[in-house]
C-alpha cells in the first residue's frame, strides 16, 4: 500500500518562504524542530494510515538521487528490525527529461539504498516509480534500463503514462500508451478523470500483461486547461475510488497523493481535513491487504463545505466506520447557528468492518451573513446515543459578494469524534470591535499546537506551540504559487490544534461588506 508524495510538501517546519493556505499538515511544527524528527513522524502517521510505502518524486535538475529518500530510508530503517518486523518502504519517483539524468538519478539512488533495509526491491531489483513515463521514448527507456544493468543496477519500473484523460474528452486514449507497455515492469494512475477511466486503464493493463499498482485520488482542485477540478464531494470520491481499485485486483495500492497542497489531494492528516482521510485509507488498506483493523472503536466523522454562497446547494456529510462488534448507524441533521434544524439525514447501518454514510444536499433558507453547522451522531443498533460531534462552522455568503473565494470551488473541513476539541473550553476569539477583522485576535488558556486565523478561508495569522496569535492580512500567495485575493469584509473564523492533534473552531464573526 503506497502513496505518492511531493517535495513541497515535504518541508513541514513554520518558515518564511511557505505559506500553506488552510490545509496544512496537522504534525506542523515550530522552525527549530529537528528536520529527522520530522520525516520519523510523518513515517508513523503514513503507517497509522495503512501505507507500507512512499514513493517521493524527485525532479531532474532540481534533485540528487538521494534527497529525501535518504531521509525518509534512516527512518523506516527501524520497522524492519525485530523478530517480526512490519517493514515500511521507500522508493524514488522519477521525473526526468533525458536518459542520462534518469540513470543519475537511479545510480546516485542505488548507492543510497545499499545502505537501508527500506530500500523498496522486488526480488534483487530496486524498485523505482517514474512520473510522466511518456517525457522519454519507449527506445530511450530500454536504454534507461540496459545501461542500469550494464553498471551492475537492476530496477523495477513503475511507470505512470500521463494518460490525460481531461485533454482527450474524458476518456482513455490508448493511443498513447501502447507503445510503452513493454517498457515497464507495472502501472500507475494519476488521473484527475479517474473516475471516467479507471475500468478502461485496469482493462489496457491487464490486456498488455503489465501489473496495475494502484494510483487513487480523493479529489483534484488545480486549474489546467479542459480540466483541474474535481469536487471530493466529502469523502464520497474518495470512497469510491478505493472501492473501484480494490474490484480492479491490483498489484498494489497507491494513494495519490500524500501531501500535495497545491492540488488538494493529500489523504495525510491535515487541519482542513483532520485524519478523516487517512482513517479512510487505513480501514480500505487493511482490507486490501487482508489483514485485521489496528483499532476496535466506531468512529464517526462529518464534513462540511468552508462556505456556501446562498441559493446553492449544501453537501454535508455525515461518516462512520466501524470496527467495533456491532453495528451502528449515523444520524446527521444540518442546523442554523441558533440550533434550529434545517435538514437531516440518516444512514443505513453499518455491521463490523463497513463504513456508511448520511448526506444532505440540498438548498437550505440560509442567507448571506448567516453560519449553520451540521452535527453527526453515532448510534447503536439499538438507537442509543454514543458520540455527537459538529462540524466546523459553514459561512453563508450572497452571490456576487466580493468575499466568495476566488477560484469559487468547493473545499472541505472534516472533524472526527475521536478528534474535536470544544473551542471555547480552551481558547477566546478576541474582535477589535471595528468593522472589519483588524485588531482582531485568539488566546487560549495554554499553549497549544497551532492557533490560527481564517478569513474567507485564507490563512490570516498563525502561531504554533503558542497561547496566542493576533489577525494578519492573508499572504499574496499560498504554496505553489497559488494566487490569493480577497476583501476585508466577510468572515473571519478561529481554529486551534491541540498537541493531542485535536482541532476546534470558532463561531464565526461576520464582518458586513457595507462595513468595509
Amino acid at each position: 500500500m503506497w502513496a505518492h508524495a511531493v517535495p513541497q510538501g515535504l518541508p513541514l517546519a513554520d518558515g518564511d518562504d511557505v505559506a500553506y493556505g488552510s490545509e496544512r499538515p496537522l504534525s506542523f511544527a515550530p522552525r527549530d524542530t529537528p528536520y529527522d524528527t520530522l520525516v520519523a513522524d510523518q513515517v508513523d502517521q503514513a503507517r497509522a494510515a495503512g501505507l507500507t510505502g512512499m514513493q517521493i518524486l524527485l525532479l531532474e535538475g532540481v534533485n540528487s538521487g538521494g534527497d529525501f529518500v535518504g531521509d525518509w530510508m534512516t527512518a523506516a530503517d527501524r520497522t524492519w528490525e525485530g523478530p517480526q518486523p512490519r517493514g515500511f518502504s521507500v522508493a524514488p519517483c522519477l521525473l526526468v527529461s533525458s536518459p542520462r539524468s534518469a540513470r543519475e538519478l537511479v545510480e546516485q539512488y542505488a548507492e543510497a539504498a545499499a545502505r537501508h533495509p527500506s530500500a523498496a526491491r522486488s526480488g534483487s531489483a530496486l524498485v523505482v516509480w517514474i512520473y510522466n513515463a511518456r517525457s522519454l521514448t519507449p527506445e530511450q527507456w530500454d536504454s534507461v534500463r540496459t545501461g542500469l544493468r550494464e553498471g551492475g543496477t537492476e530496477v523495477f519500473l513503475v511507470a505512470e503514462l500521463t494518460t490525460q484523460a481531461s485533454q482527450h474528452g474524458d476518456r482513455l486514449d490508448t493511443s498513447v500508451v501502447d507503445p510503452y507497455a513493454r517498457c515497464f515492469d507495472a502501472v500507475w494512475l494519476f488521473e484527475d478523470k479517474e473516475t471516467q477511466v479507471l475500468e478502461d486503464f485496469t482493462a489496457w493493463a491487464a490486456d498488455k500483461g503489465v501489473p496495475f499498482a494502484g494510483g487513487s485520488l480523493p479529489g483534484y482542485d488545480r486549474e489546467t486547461s479542459h480540466g483541474g477540478y474535481v469536487d471530493a464531494r466529502g469523502t464520497e470520491l474518495w470512497r469510491a475510488h478505493l472501492e473501484k481499485q480494490l474490484a480492479a485486483n491490483p498489484t498494489w495500492l497507491t494513494a495519490v497523493t500524500w501531501n500535495d497542497a497545491v492540488e488538494h489531494t493529500s489523504v495525510q492528516p491535515t487541519s482542513d481535513w483532520g485524519t478523516t482521510r487517512a482513517d479512510l485509507l487505513a480501514h480500505y488498506s487493511a482490507v486490501f491487504r487482508g489483514v485485521g483493523q489496528a483499532d476496535g472503536d466506531s468512529r464517526a466523522y462529518v464534513t462540511t463545505p468552508q462556505y456556501l454562497v446562498a441559493g446553492q446547494e449544501l453537501l454535508a456529510e455525515g461518516l462512520a466506520i466501524n470496527h467495533g462488534s456491532t453495528p451502528v448507524t449515523v444520524h446527521l441533521r444540518v442546523t442554523s447557528a441558533g440550533g434550529r434544524v434545517l435538514a437531516e439525514s440518516t444512514s443505513r447501518p453499518a455491521g463490523p468492518g463497513s463504513v456508511t454514510t448520511a448526506a444532505v444536499e440540498e438548498a437550505l433558507p440560509l442567507k448571506g451573513g448567516d453560519h449553520a453547522f451540521a452535527v453527526v451522531e453515532l448510534l447503536d443498533e439499538s438507537g442509543r446515543h454514543l458520540s455527537s460531534t459538529r462540524s466546523a462552522p459553514v459561512v453563508v455568503l450572497d452571490a456576487g459578494d466580493p468575499a466568495v473565494p476566488t477560484p469559487d470551488r468547493r473545499r472541505y473541513y472534516s472533524v472526527s469524534s475521536h478528534g474535536a476539541a470544544d473551542f471555547a473550553a480552551l481558547a477566546e476569539l478576541q474582535h477589535g470591535g471595528g468593522p472589519n477583522p483588524s485588531g482582531t485576535r485568539v488566546k487560549s488558556k495554554d499553549s497549544v499546537r497551532c492557533l490560527e486565523l481564517l478569513h474567507n478561508t485564507w490563512p490570516a495569522g498563525l502561531a504554533l506551540d503558542a497561547a496566542e496569535v493576533a489577525y494578519t492580512n492573508p499572504p499574496a500567495k499560498i504554496v505553489g504559487d497559488q494566487q490569493v485575493t480577497t476583501v476585508r469584509s466577510g468572515f473571519t473564523v478561529a481554529r486551534l490544534v491541540t498537541h493531542e492533534g485535536k482541532i476546534a473552531y470558532s463561531p464565526p464573526v461576520h464582518h458586513p461588506a457595507s462595513a468595509r
